[in-house]
């Protein structure tokens, strides 16, 4: 199973989990202040997974790169878990379809920390570039993104946007003899 895959995983879980959450509010099983509580958890144990993923991704494609085994940089989601009950304040106190909303933002929030997450294991690595693997179905942003498969420096952030599920796929230059 790819990594992407793995990742998809995670946030349809987050999702389905978020909602039933939502569900027993919508019931009068829990109040508001339990379900952020509960929906808060469930998105920052999400954000933990994809994080997880995502550093092992890393290790994996260095290992790959290099022809040894690499460890995990033990990278973590917490930078991105902070936000998570402004996030869903945010959603319960704005305007609009909040059911549509809070899906969007369970599937988003497992993605982000894993995007982080991948960014700073990619950062500390000993690759020297990477180019943009797209998702199965890439967008047209990601598609100008991806420049024809152009290697870019590993201090250059790759960029992302809300829902890409896109990668850097890490490189390493060749010596010359």
């Amino acid at each position: 199973m790819t990594y992407q895959a793995v990742l998809g995983r995670i946030r349809e879980e987050t999702q389905r989990k978020v909602m039933a959450a939502w569900s027993l509010y919508g019931k009068g099983y829990i109040d508001r202040a339990q379900f952020l509580q509960l929906a808060e958890g469930i998105l920052g144990l999400g954000g933990e997974s994809a994080a997880r993923a995502a550093d092992l991704a890393v290790s994996l494609e260095l290992s790959r790169l290099n022809g040894r085994l690499e460890a995990t940089t033990g990278v973590n989601a917490e930078r991105k878990r902070a936000n998570y009950l402004d996030s869903l304040r945010t959603v319960l106190n704005g305007d609009g379809d909040v059911v549509m909303k809070l899906e969007r933002l369970s599937l988003n929030a497992p993605l982000e920390a894993a995007q982080a997450a991948y960014s700073d294991a990619v950062a500390m690595s000993d690759a020297t570039g990477w180019v943009r693997q797209m998702d199965a179905d890439p967008c047209q942003l990601c598609r100008w993104w991806w420049r024809e498969g152009q290697v870019w420096r590993i201090d250059h952030s790759m960029p992302t946007h809300s829902g890409c599920e896109c990668v850097a796929r890490l490189v390493k230059k060749e010596k010359r003899k």
